[in-house]
């Protein structure tokens, strides 16, 4: 009888009332406040595509998706995907209204765009926008939430967990390798761009990807990645890419045995462009060409190990390691030459993109 009345208790413990007299779980009543908390800074995203000629008449093409504001200024978060090529953009706010919207910028290879309610086209109301949190150092497992409009339904939530992290995608950009976080929340057509909540209802991703023949299967690019280039994209319009002039490609364990090198991970450098911050530093190429399988390697060249102390393994590793760095930073290059390591440091040049 003893055991019964305390698991009784325990039960009751989990149990809270919403004010309305419902009673739910706690983690119902968590759920339920993260999204009352987070719906008024998701926005329905509606786009017109470029005019395409078909069958001898114009056609206009018809596009959907979500946004979330990030910022007291009004900016709006989505997926580049969502809005490109579009001619016309439209945010449907939460209450109903819809309202023209300017495209601030973009940053095509991490599929981000930032948009803002035209100039003089809100009621005067600030929108409520959502807080970022950290992505970095998730667990699997962890519960998460994910709004918006699927197929024009206005603010969905779907639940899940977190089922997987540094995922990486098939075809996917050199800044997105090993970097998406899956999620078994429902993703669906038009949740693009919506975020992607952790329990405290702070952003952890933008939902950008589902697998059409799979169940279950959604990703989303995480929001440590997109907040390292969200200034540039709101200053300039795009993101800072520094052009370090140089070529590689990655070495395999297959690569390392059948061409002798000295390390078995690393960029070994195919070519270095003259004048480059690459070659300034004095960067080395190969001079020794050798096919193989249609592909011909340039061998005995420098091989990159590690950027700031951080091994490289692919050239999006590299890549993403400078993204959020300026003009005038400092990169320390761990290089692998026949003679042994040695360390050179790149100042990174003016804007590029």
């Amino acid at each position: 009888m003893k055991n019964r009345t305390c698991i009784s208790m325990a039960a009751l413990l989990l149990i809270v009332s919403t004010g309305s007299g419902a009673q739910v779980t706690a983690d119902e009543k968590n759920t339920i406040d993260v999204f009352k908390r987070a719906a008024p800074a998701i926005v329905h995203v509606k786009t017109i595509r470029a005019v395409t000629p078909s069958a001898g008449r114009a056609t206009v093409g018809e596009g959907a998706g979500t946004g979330f504001a990030f910022d007291t200024e009004g900016h709006i978060l989505t997926n580049y995907h969502v809005i490109e090529n579009s001619t016309e953009i439209q945010l449907l706010m939460d209450g109903g209204r819809t309202v023209p919207a300017t495209l601030i910028g973009t940053a095509p290879l991490l599929d981000i765009a930032v948009l803002k309610p035209e100039a003089g086209s809100g009621d005067g109301t600030p929108l409520q926008s959502l807080p970022f949190g950290d992505s970095d150092g998730l667990d699997v497992g962890q519960k998460v939430l994910a709004i918006g409009n699927p197929f024009g339904f206005h603010n969905t939530l779907t639940v899940g967990v977190l089922s997987g992290v540094a995922r990486d995608l098939p075809g996917g950009a050199p800044d997105l390798e090993q970097v998406f976080l899956q999620t078994d929340a429902a993703i669906n057509p038009g949740n693009s761009g919506g975020p992607l909540l952790d329990s405290a209802g702070k952003v952890i991703g933008v939902n950008s990807v589902m697998v059409r023949d799979g169940q279950n299967l959604g990703f989303a690019i995480p929001v440590n990645v997109i907040k390292r280039v969200l200034t540039d994209v709101i200053e300039m319009g795009h993101v800072y890419r520094p052009a370090l002039g140089f070529s590689a490609i990655p070495i395999t364990a297959t690569l390392a045995t059948l061409f002798s090198l000295p390390v078995r991970a690393g960029l070994l450098i195919q070519e270095v462009a003259e004048g480059s911050p690459a070659a300034a530093v004095g960067l080395k190429a190969g001079s020794r060409m050798v096919p193989l399988n249609d592909t011909v390697y340039i061998v005995g060249g420098d091989i990159l190990t590690a950027v700031n102390g951080k091994p490289l393994t692919s050239p999006g590793a590299l890549t993403s390691l400078l993204l959020g760095m300026k003009p005038g930073d400092k990169v320390n290059l761990t290089v692998q030459r026949s003679a042994g390591p040695i360390e050179v440091i790149i100042i990174l040049p003016p804007m590029h993109f």
